[in-house]
């Protein structure tokens, strides 16, 4: 796991949360931020967003979107690195760190996977 040991516990929680309800950027944004260090540059804190959701995907968390009047998620087609381009492309258009509504939802959609 490329997440730091002091973060394990953090990263527990996102995986079990996004198993079982839809995660959005809020949460894995102060994540990120927190993993950056003290005082990051948004430089480092999108650095540390594309390693958590990178590491939430290689157990099973895939990105996507709540589709209003949709019945469910819907998960975003692509390559893992095409889906982190994206992410980083979309973070960077808001200058800002995203909150949830922004971005993107992680949600674990594969049962067997699920936390």
């Amino acid at each position: 796991m490329s997440i730091a040991p002091e973060f394990a516990e953090e990263f527990q929680y996102l995986m079990e949360y996004a198993s079982e309800d839809w995660v959005g950027m809020a949460p894995l944004s102060a994540a990120a931020s927190a993993m950056a260090g003290k005082h990051p540059t948004l430089e480092q804190e999108i650095t540390s967003l594309l390693t958590l959701i990178s590491e939430l995907m290689d157990h099973g968390a895939v990105p996507g979107d709540l589709i209003k009047d949709h019945p469910d998620f819907v998960p975003w087609p692509g390559t893992k690195e095409e889906i982190l381009e994206r992410i980083e492309r979309e973070t960077r258009a808001l200058g800002d760190m995203p909150i949830s509504g922004q971005v993107a939802w992680l949600h674990v959609v594969d049962e067997k996977l699920r936390v």
